[in-house]
């Protein structure tokens, strides 16, 4: 199937059927050489009193094919896998222009070009695949341009006279920043650019299995705590949990493979929040499956709505947390904090000490995935000071404890803290 280089094979596939049409006589009289046929922008044809006849070919813009536009969609499954390689169809449309110096020129030339577009209106496979083969290894443009696959597409190539009113040329033409020449359009349809990732593709039904059961949908009514941390067990409430079996109901966290719970009831559920989840508001749903009796596998058959959750990040270096957490920093050094669960690469990390807070630098893409260790820079103009230190992702913060303990010098303070010295 085509790739993007379907594009630039259609311009040469067109410039190809222009020169296959020269005669010794007519238009073979003033388009002496095969640079006299051409595929550039307006702008780049030399123009003025010495300009050579000429017939210039410009795909001025790609349009979406309606009749494709949809084809093989969706392409994704729930789960984000590619199902399809759906095509990008295309409509091409090209501006014909004829130059000459002399009288007469472009009038002659236009008028052939046009016949010859009008007794072509379907390019035969075999045009095609003698067109490309002909731009040979000339240049490095025309040994890609001749590897596209055009020949083999499913669609023939049509092309169609377009019709464009004065004002469309005129605007064309001021946008091109040129003068003006004798101009018609046409549109070459269709293109269809496809990827070739592999996909994924179920196997030959063999059986034939029909299961009615009632629309028993589970619903999530509240999630406790709505603010948990790793490893923290999160009881989930609503209806319509429990299905055949407790094995057969599943927790889905932020769209992932779902978790199984330990405990399953009609309407409780209690899951344990596995390390793989990342901090921040973390959606949920209940996912229940049914066995049908002859796959392998259960069917995921109920889905319940997201609720949602807070994950906070806990500061692994100072857990757990007593008056004695307290983490020292120069001011313009670097302060390195462990946190717990992993931080993606794409997520929004802050520091607040205090009042103040410091956002971490953007992560490059070459950076890893997720870390669990979080550098930030402390500006030369903070400190010396103490402050509650709280570290927040994607609006989720790090826990922060009161010192209740009577007697207590620290009795009232927040820990952890950040003690910046000078």
């Amino acid at each position: 199937m085509n790739g993007y280089l379907a594009i630039s094979g259609v311009s040469a596939v067109l410039r190809s059927l222009l020169l296959s049409a020269l005669t010794d006589g007519g238009p073979g009289t003033l388009l002496t050489s095969p640079t006299s046929i051409s595929a550039n922008p307006p702008d780049l044809i030399p123009t003025g009193p010495d300009e050579q006849p000429r017939i210039n070919l410009f795909m001025y813009y790609a349009s979406l094919n309606t009749g494709y536009r949809n084809a093989e969609l969706p392409s994704r499954d729930v789960s984000g896998g590619l199902l399809t390689n759906p095509p990008l169809a295309l409509n091409l449309h090209y501006l014909v222009s004829a130059y000459g110096a002399t009288q007469y020129d472009p009038e002659i030339l236009l008028g052939w070009a046009m016949e010859v577009f009008h007794n072509n209106p379907m390019i035969s496979r075999d045009t095609i695949s003698d067109a490309l083969a002909a731009l040979g290894a000339a240049t490095e443009e025309a040994k890609l341009v001749s590897k596209t696959s055009l020949a083999s597409q499913f669609e023939q190539l049509k092309i169609t006279p377009e019709a464009l009113s004065n004002e469309e040329i005129s605007r064309l033409w001021m946008a091109f920043s040129t003068h003006y020449r004798p101009t018609t359009s046409y549109q070459v349809s269709v293109v269809l650019i496809r990827d070739t990732q592999p996909v994924r593709s179920n196997l030959p039904v063999q059986k034939r299995n029909l299961a009615v059961l009632p629309a028993d949908i589970p619903t999530i009514d509240a999630i406790a705590p709505a603010t948990a941390f790793t490893g923290d067990t999160l009881t989930i409430t609503g209806r319509n949990f429990l299905g055949d079996t407790p094995a057969d109901t599943a927790v889905s966290f932020a769209g992932a493979t779902p978790t199984s719970p330990s405990t399953v009831q009609a309407t409780t559920v209690r899951v344990v929040l596995p390390t793989s989840v990342r901090a921040g508001a973390v959606p949920v749903r209940i996912v229940r499956s049914v066995q049908f009796g002859t796959a392998a596998d259960p069917h995921r058959a109920f889905e319940s709505g997201s609720a949602v959750f807070m994950l906070a990040p806990t500061l692994t270096d100072v857990s757990p947390i007593t008056p004695a957490s307290v983490i020292t920093v120069a001011k313009g050094t670097n302060l390195t904090v462990n946190v717990q669960p992993a931080v993606g690469r794409g997520q929004r990390v802050r520091l607040f000490a205090g009042s103040l807070s410091l956002e971490i630098p953007a992560r490059p893409p070459t950076a890893p995935e997720s870390a669990t260790a979080l550098v930030f820079p402390i500006p030369a103009t903070w400190g010396p000071f103490k402050s509650p230190l709280r570290v927040e992702v994607d609006g989720a913060q790090s826990l922060l404890v009161v010192d209740g303990t009577p007697g207590s010098p620290t009795l009232g303070q927040f820990f952890p803290q950040l003690k910046v010295t000078a």
